[in-house]
């Protein structure tokens, strides 16, 4: 297969996932929401950069993957799926120390450090994703997104620009744990207890059970990722760091062949996951909540996947928002 004919929906077709596929009733004005923060907090991108972010529609993204949110509860979680992905977007090939600067300076402003002049228009937004998570979230919560972000920045995003850096890739058992962190996606998985206003005790949030839900969620997120936007990666020499890349170049495989394990490596996560869905332990008083969370992380999963399917041009290699310094060397500029 060439890469030209590659069709993600020929492995991850839409209701893939044994989840319900909803959309959130207030996504029209999720969407002039998102429009506005483009145009009023990343004011410091060019205008080329927000427009092709205005193109992706990420607010519908925030609106598939958490369809049960009030329009109260659902505003910060959209401001987080915009913020958190021009975050990552725009530090492409930062280095590991401006990963962790960043990571340092966001983790304290969740945490409730002040905004100074200096901080561009994403430190704005987190300070605005903390307060409004505040109104109607315990301090406790906060602290566990703060952390998790913390996490992983620290044990994926840094990881992983090392390899970019370099072009090179780790071998498929170390890949597979600084993806399920480098996906950056754990931070999602408590935005769905704000969905449904849940706050877990630690003894529940620390049971073996919900680590290893985390974990294989997470998988199956970078998974997906991974094979959604396989060709705008492909595009790029630098991008290395995405499991049908690493299974070609440590095995010489095809990209057929590569797709193919890559698919058995996700359906093995989901199958384990369903599994633990369908006998979970007795959480006791908590029990309905967790099996509500349950309904939450996979319809995020099922949700995400749509999103890139029917919602968006962001893993079109002519489309997606290259760091402003790419698109001026490669002459992109519209």
């Amino acid at each position: 297969m060439k890469i030209e004919d590659y069709n993600p929906q020929n492995y991850l077709p839409q209701g893939y996932y044994p989840w319900p596929d909803k959309i959130n009733p207030n996504v029209e004005q999720m969407g002039i929401d998102y429009r506005n923060w483009i145009d009023t907090d990343y004011v410091y991108l060019s205008e080329n950069i927000r427009e092709r972010y205005k193109s992706m529609d990420l607010y519908k993204c925030s609106a598939r993957m958490y369809p049960y949110a009030s329009y109260e509860r659902v505003i910060p979680m959209n401001r987080y799926v915009v913020f958190h992905t021009i975050f990552d977007d725009q530090l492409e090939y930062a280095t590991e120390e401006e990963v962790s600067r960043y990571c340092a300076r966001l983790v304290a402003i969740f945490r409730g450090d002040s905004l100074t002049p200096e901080d561009p228009g994403y430190f704005i937004q987190a300070a605005k994703i903390r307060d409004e998570f505040r109104a109607f979230m315990p301090d406790e919560w906060m602290e566990r997104l703060a952390e998790t972000f913390y996490t992983v920045t620290r044990y994926g995003a840094q990881e992983e620009a090392n390899y970019k850096g370099t072009k090179t890739v780790p071998s498929l058992a170390l890949f597979k744990v600084i993806r399920e962190y480098s996906i950056v996606i754990f931070p999602y998985f408590y935005l769905v207890d704000a969905e449904f206003c849940t706050f877990l005790t630690e003894e529940v949030e620390r049971h073996p059970v919900i680590q290893r839900v985390r974990s294989l969620w997470s998988r199956i997120i970078a998974w997906q990722n991974d094979i959604q936007g396989l060709k705008k990666e492909l595009s790029k020499d630098t991008e290395v760091m995405n499991i049908v890349i690493v299974l070609q170049r440590n095995y010489n495989l095809s990209l057929d062949d590569a797709l193919s394990r890559a698919m058995k490596i996700h359906d093995d996560d989901l199958a384990e996951l369903v599994a633990l869905q369908e006998d979970l332990p007795d959480f006791g008083k908590y029990h309905e909540e967790v099996k509500q969370l349950f309904l939450g992380w996979g319809s995020l999963i099922q949700g995400l996947n749509t999103f890139y399917l029917v919602d968006t041009n962001r893993y079109d290699p002519k489309c997606f928002a290259w760091p402003d310094r790419e698109i001026v060397e490669n002459k992109e500029v519209q």
